[in-house]
C-alpha cells in the first residue's frame, strides 16, 4: 500500500512528501525544502529505503537540503530539463535575496512531459505545468497528484518571479482541470485538496 508522510520545511512552510510503500518501504522524497535534517529523522524513524529525489521546480525552499539528502541516501535527483539552469542559480532560484545562496549541481535524471517514471514500488507520470517556472511539473501517480507550486488548495502559484507567465500558468491548469475530479491534490505549500474541490471553489479553475 501506498502511503504519504508530510514533513512542512522552513520558513515558508514548504511541503516535503515522503511517499512510499509500507510493505518494503521503498520510498520516493519529493521537495526536501529547509530542514533536512528532520526529514532525514522521519525517514529513519519510518525505516524508508528512498530511491530518488525530484523538485516540482527549482525555487530555494524547495531546493535547499537537496544535495544534503542525496549525500545521505546516495540517491539521484530527478527535474524537468528545463528547470536545471534555475537550480545551480541562486538569482534565479530567489535564494540569493534571503540571503541563502543555493546552487544545486547536475541533476541525475532530468525529466519532460508525460515521461513515465517507473520505481520499484509504483510509477508516476510527469505532466509539465510551467508558469510559476520555466520547468514546473506535477507527479501524477494512480489516486493522487503532486502538484508543486502550480495548484493550491483555492488558489495557485505567483507568477512574478522569474521564470513565470500568468498566461502559461492559465495554460498549464487547462491540463489538470482534465484529471479525474476524485483525484487528491498534494501541494507545495498549504493543505490537501482534490480536483473536483478545486474545480467547484478555486477562482483560476472555474
Amino acid at each position: 500500500m501506498i502511503k504519504i508522510d508530510i514533513v512542512v520545511s522552513g520558513e515558508v512552510q514548504t511541503n516535503c512528501y515522503l511517499i512510499y510503500d509500507s510493505s518494503t518501504k521503498a520510498a520516493a522524497i519529493v521537495d526536501p525544502g529547509a530542514d533536512g535534517a528532520i526529514v532525514i529523522s522521519n525517514i529513519q524513524k519510518l525505516g524508508l529505503k528512498p530511491e530518488i529525489l525530484i523538485n516540482t521546480h527549482g525555487h530555494f525552499d524547495h531546493i535547499l537540503d537537496d544535495d544534503k539528502l542525496r549525500k545521505q541516501f546516495n540517491i539521484p535527483l530527478a527535474v524537468h530539463k528545463d528547470e536545471v539552469e534555475m537550480l545551480a542559480d541562486g538569482t534565479k532560484n530567489s535564494s540569493a535575496f534571503f540571503g541563502k545562496e543555493v546552487r544545486v549541481l547536475n541533476p541525475e535524471i532530468l525529466l519532460s512531459d508525460e515521461q513515465v517514471i517507473e520505481l520499484s514500488f509504483t510509477k508516476f507520470q510527469v505532466i509539465a505545468t510551467p508558469g510559476h517556472t520555466k520547468g514546473g511539473i506535477c507527479l501524477l501517480f494512480d489516486n493522487f497528484i503532486v502538484t508543486g507550486d502550480t495548484l493550491f488548495k483555492e488558489d495557485v502559484g505567483r507568477t512574478d518571479l522569474k521564470g513565470g507567465s500568468y498566461r502559461t500558468l492559465m495554460l498549464s491548469l487547462e491540463k489538470l482541470k482534465k484529471l479525474p475530479p476524485e483525484l487528491i491534490v498534494y501541494p507545495g505549500h498549504g493543505d490537501i485538496s482534490t480536483i473536483d474541490y478545486e474545480m467547484k471553489n478555486n477562482p483560476y479553475l472555474r
